[in-house]
């Protein structure tokens, strides 16, 4: 593999974090194919969808494969996606390796391979479904902070809002951003379990640290009691706070 080298004990140490929401949902997710990047990506659309009236929409990061998956993301998040009407689709990402040493050079390929990736498919949800374009957030989990933070802060006018929850960051990513006024204005919040890995909890305060020293107020952290566990009504509690009145069920 030209990406990774092997560090097999970590690999053997580390468990996945299962899907325990329901999956009972009245409509089943689609498995989509982006026309321009051909990047695969899940979507939910709530059954009461009507392209009459403006929908918000969630873009789910997914972390390390195979102990998170974009399938996972959309599983654990599509019954709250029906329950709040709002829309969420959940790409598949190259650069979201959390627990292999990656190579620099190839990774920040893979980061802008994403980047290309998740803007497309929101342009191509855009284009078929009647999404609120000021009401999109940017959610990652895990070593989907990676891609949340690279595409999130290199564009913070495609989003209301980034939502990082026991995510992974690198000093090196967030110092290849160009700060800008723009990207000070854009709400970023920052989950921590108080139960998460000493690895997640210090690059979970590093990117805080790090924004929040360039001026970024609107960075906020928080933590919450447990550790790595898939919490999608956290990151929701915090984007409904800045979405407009009438997407507040």
């Amino acid at each position: 593999m030209r990406r990774f080298v092997l560090f097999l004990p970590l690999i053997a140490a580390c468990s996945g974090c299962p899907v325990w929401q329901s999956q009972d949902v009245p409509v089943p997710a689609t498995l989509v194919k982006e026309q321009i990047t051909g990047t695969r990506y899940w979507r939910y659309v709530p059954k009461d969808y009507t392209p009459q009236r403006r929908w918000p929409m969630v873009v789910t990061l997914h972390g390390t494969i195979p102990y998170d998956t974009y399938e996972n993301q959309i599983d654990e998040w599509k019954r709250l996606a029906e329950n709040k009407q709002f829309i969420v689709v959940a790409p598949y990402l190259h650069s979201t390796q959390g627990i292999l040493p990656v190579v620099s050079k190839f990774w920040f390929e893979d980061l802008e391979r994403d980047e290309k990736a998740i803007l497309a498919i929101i342009d191509e949800m855009c284009k078929t479904h009647s999404i609120d374009k000021k009401a999109i957030m940017l959610h990652g989990f895990s070593a989907g902070g990676f891609p949340l933070f690279y595409t999130g802060l290199r564009n913070p006018q495609r989003f209301n809002m980034l939502v990082a929850r026991g995510t992974n960051c690198r000093i090196e990513l967030l110092e290849s951003i160009n700060i800008t006024d723009e990207m000070r204005k854009l709400p970023v919040i920052i989950l921590i379990g108080k139960d998460d890995s000493p690895v997640i909890q210090k690059q979970c305060w590093l990117a805080f640290r790090y924004l929040r020293e360039r001026r970024c107020f609107e960075t906020q952290r928080h933590e919450f009691e447990g550790g790595h566990l898939r919490r999608p009504d956290l990151a929701y509690t915090y984007w409904r706070q800045h979405l407009p009145e009438q997407y507040r069920k």
